[in-house]
């Protein structure tokens, strides 16, 4: 187990005591703690008592961690034949991959899992027969990868990607499937090496068929990266366009069966769309769409609905946007 120390206010001179990264300065932190409650006491490590000091030291030395031994342990695990054999036994693997979960969100861990060569067997454990398995796998390499741009750098060489959309679009396993998308959105979001290889594999094609799965994680997390990636780049809109998104994305919200956090995720993705590229937004205006009326019908219903209130502001903005007269223009200039 892995003790974090924090304190609930300032040390006097409105900053917060640095975190401790060692021995040593956990034993400064306690000093320092100490020396708040007792002003009679030095402040100073060098001056505590060796006696105190002693016991200090015991008492962290029984509850500090190497936590790197622990992940490369956790990590030769993970590469025993069991992983790639059905009807095998995987429960020491998947605490391997529990305790490497503990940590993996951690920039400094995640560079230190990519040095001792765990990216690979991450990736091996992708095929594994076991769903447990593929779902940690899955779940480790978004973790490591999330605003980590070495890690990502060091997972998009593995060829990770075309492996992580077939699985959206084919596991077995639901969980399976919803960990992999995951994955991908940590992996290319903001890198555009990522976006490549996701552009190469024909990623929006698979992003298409993840919404049109009827899975609520599935549509909501394929909704977030579509709308991640309009962000981002404005030459993928006239494919998304082609590729009928806009339809889409109503189809989706005229769904009376979708759960709000989907209409949140679709309608962003929508107004993403809509208010950078014209034609888009000429797409919501075809009047056999009645996007209009849904969006308005929808806003009525959830108007002072706290819990609803980004989904009431995308829908408002979107009906700014088609009201105004250049959406008109817009869409006559494209009938």
């Amino acid at each position: 187990m892995v003790h974090k120390f924090s304190t609930m206010s300032d040390d006097g001179r409105g900053q917060t005591p640095r975190q401790p990264r060692n021995l040593q300065g956990l034993l400064n932190f306690c000093t320092e703690i100490t020396a708040r409650e007792d002003t009679t006491q030095p402040t100073s490590i060098q001056h505590l008592d060796p006696e105190r000091r002693r016991f200090l030291e015991e008492a962290l030395n029984s509850l500090t961690v190497n936590v790197a031994k622990q992940l490369a342990e956790s990590v030769k695990s993970l590469c025993c034949e069991a992983v790639t054999m059905g009807g095998e036994d995987v429960t020491e693997q998947e605490e391997a991959i529990a305790m490497i979960e503990e940590h993996a969100d951690d920039m400094n861990y995640a560079i230190d899992l990519y040095k001792m060569g765990a990216f690979p067997v991450f990736v091996r454990c992708l095929d594994s027969p076991h769903s447990s398995l593929r779902v940690g796998a899955a779940g480790l390499i978004g973790d490591v990868c999330q605003n980590n741009l070495q890690c990502q750098q060091s997972m998009i060489t593995l060829n990770v990607v075309p492996q992580l959309l077939h699985m959206v679009d084919g596991d077995e396993d639901i969980n399976v499937r919803v960990k992999a998308l995951y994955a991908l959105s940590c992996l290319i979001r903001d890198f555009p090496d990522g976006e490549k290889e996701f552009m190469k594999a024909e990623g929006f094609s698979y992003l298409m068929r993840a919404m049109q799965s009827g899975v609520e994680k599935l549509v909501v997390k394929s909704a977030f990266l579509l709308s991640r990636l309009i962000q981002g780049n404005d030459s993928y809109k006239a494919e998304l366009l082609s590729m009928g998104y806009v339809e889409q994305l109503f189809t989706i919200l005229s769904n009376e069966e979708t759960d709000n956090i989907s209409r949140e995720h679709c309608t962003a993705a929508l107004l993403s769309l809509a208010s950078s590229y014209p034609p888009a937004l000429a797409e919501c205006m075809r009047p056999e769409l009645h996007l209009n009326h849904l969006l308005t019908t929808r806003l009525k219903e959830i108007k002072a609905k706290q819990e609803l209130q980004e989904e009431e502001g995308y829908i408002s903005e979107l009906l700014k946007l088609m009201e105004r007269p250049e959406a008109d223009g817009e869409e006559n200039s494209c009938r």
